[in-house]
């Protein structure tokens, strides 16, 4: 229920209450919770504390309230008779102005709160393209750091690449170079030299052989790899295990 208080003149509190006990005037579907029978501007501002609508039915009062802590002041001009139909006019029609008010304070709070929902909503949005981006930035970051290592491990293939051909060169012939010359090691035996990973497949390693034109040099057959030394075949697993390292880079 709105709470609707009338400061009045106390000459009118009688006639005021005779209207407001007939059941008539209440067809507007509100009601005056209690009159405050006084022009005391200081009386009229503790009494009327709290109230929603507060409506001053008095010439006295018309410029001395200032600071009331009620939601809305509508000032009424009661007729100087006592016609009553004319007193219940002045009231019915300073109850709808409020009414008319408060409706359209009501409107502009609910647009408000339309609008912080939606300043609400944007931030969110907001915030999320932020982390959007954050996330990535990072991941631009991490694959720039992927290529340049991507880069540095082809340079080192490369280097792997010109100092096998120099030990190929210093120590052995290999043009001639006949299957029984070859020495064979295991391969898992090998392997854990230089990784603890599960060992490659013999696909894996003779494709290694063919790009480097290793056929015949180098031999992978029935877990066991061949080569003219020790060191030549773990050379040879060395950089099947770079290339190796290097695919897993590329397909993150």
């Amino acid at each position: 229920m709105i709470d609707i208080r009338i400061a009045t003149d106390p000459e009118k509190v009688e006639i005021l209450s005779k209207i407001l006990k007939d059941s008539s005037f209440m067809d507007i579907d509100v009601s005056i919770s209690s009159i405050i029978p006084t022009t005391d501007p200081q009386v009229v501002r503790k009494a009327a504390k709290g109230a929603d609508i507060l409506l001053v039915a008095s010439e006295n009062l018309e410029n001395e309230l200032s600071d009331l802590s009620v939601g809305h002041v509508e000032h009424v001009q009661l007729p100087g008779s006592d016609d009553t139909s004319k007193i219940k006019k002045a009231l019915r029609d300073g109850m709808i102005r409020s009414a008319m008010h408060c409706i359209g304070m009501l409107s502009r709070l609910i647009e408000l709160e339309e609008e912080a929902e939606n300043l609400k909503a944007k931030e969110e949005e907001y915030l999320e393209m932020r982390t959007e981006y954050a996330e990535l930035k990072e991941k631009e970051i991490f694959l720039e750091k992927i290529l340049e290592e991507s880069e540095h491990l082809k340079r080192t293939v490369q280097d792997l690449r010109r100092e096998i051909k120099i030990i190929r060169r210093e120590k052995h012939d290999f043009d001639d170079i006949e299957t029984k010359d070859l020495l064979s090691f295991p391969l898992d035996e090998l392997w854990k030299e230089i990784s603890g990973s599960p060992s490659p497949r013999n696909e894996d390693i003779d494709v290694a052989i063919k790009r480097l034109n290793l056929e015949g040099s180098i031999m992978v057959s029935c877990g066991y790899i061949a080569a003219a030394s020790r060191e030549e075949a773990l050379d040879m697993l060395r950089i099947v295990k770079i290339t190796q390292e290097l695919q897993k880079r590329q397909n993150y």
